[in-house]
């Protein structure tokens, strides 16, 4: 579901198999920009055969879809395992999900789901995700490493998929107790911005669980700085890159706004990215 830069591609991976993969298939989307020049190149070869796989997998798309298991990297699965493990932390926290830093989508619809199977007549928890839905806004010096991906910089992981989310949440709606009542909802922006704005148009939120993957120092401070008074104890928040040198400002943003001293941070056996903290 990427737009590979396949001359990047060629110049680094000199396979058949990753020339005629990427010169059908992954050149012919659009709407993200991301650099494989440091992709693994077992990785690369491993997506091919997966995608491969797929395309010759008997069944229809639907079917595919009904039986994912077959097709799905461990380390996606591994993924959702997590935000399942981090729903039923604060299923019995009343308050919204806020999830800063959307990309595609995929994890924020994870977390609607979750809400649709495990509190279907919850209709009070609304699932609020923030993003610019135009790549990384401008970069501070806290942002900028030597270890920095070629996709660090300004407009880098732009993905324009807002319509693309209106209609999928629309499809959400359809297969769950309590439809006529919206349950997600999208905000398109700098957070900087947008995040003071909305908890002041909604005076009465009430958070309980903030998973913070804007990778930045800005926008994560400004979530934390705006979303933490809002959270009751019992409430959690997650990050997707703490303790991630690619991308300090995550990790700057939260000793800056509440001190890693003041959490006790836990992780995940089967993810080395997320982590999370319960609010005591």
């Amino acid at each position: 579901m990427s737009h590979f830069k396949c001359s990047s591609v060629y110049n680094n991976y000199n396979n058949p198999q990753a020339r005629e993969f990427l010169s059908d298939k992954i050149g012919q989307t659009n709407n993200y920009n991301i650099h494989v020049n440091k992709i693994n190149k077992n990785k690369l070869i491993k997506t091919i055969y997966i995608y491969k796989y797929y395309k010759k997998s008997s069944g229809t798309d639907l079917d595919k879809l009904n039986h994912f298991c077959k097709f799905v990297p461990r380390q996606t699965l591994s993924s959702f395992l997590v935000r399942n493990e981090l729903f039923k932390l604060i299923q019995d926290v009343h308050g919204d999900i806020i999830e800063g830093g959307v990309f595609v989508g995929g994890g924020l619809a994870a977390f609607a789901q979750l809400s649709a199977i495990y509190e279907p007549y919850n209709h009070i928890r609304q699932i609020v995700g923030f993003d610019t839905f135009g790549g990384y806004p401008e970069f501070s010096d806290k942002d900028k490493t030597r270890f920095s991906p070629p996709h660090a910089k300004t407009g880098g992981l732009k993905a324009d998929v807002l319509k693309d989310l209106e209609e999928c949440f629309k499809l959400y709606d359809l297969n769950r107790p309590l439809g006529h009542i919206p349950r997600v909802e999208l905000v398109k922006g700098v957070a900087e911005k947008t995040i003071p704005k909305y908890v002041k148009d909604n005076p009465h939120l009430v958070v309980a669980m903030l998973f913070l993957d804007f990778n930045l120092y800005s926008p994560t401070k400004a979530a934390i700085d705006n979303f933490l008074p809002r959270m009751p104890k019992g409430s959690v928040i997650a990050f997707d890159e703490l303790s991630f040198k690619a991308f300090p400002g995550e990790t700057l943003a939260v000793l800056d706004s509440i001190g890693l001293s003041n959490l006790r941070i836990k992780r995940f056996t089967h993810n080395p990215h997320i982590s999370y903290a319960v609010l005591e």
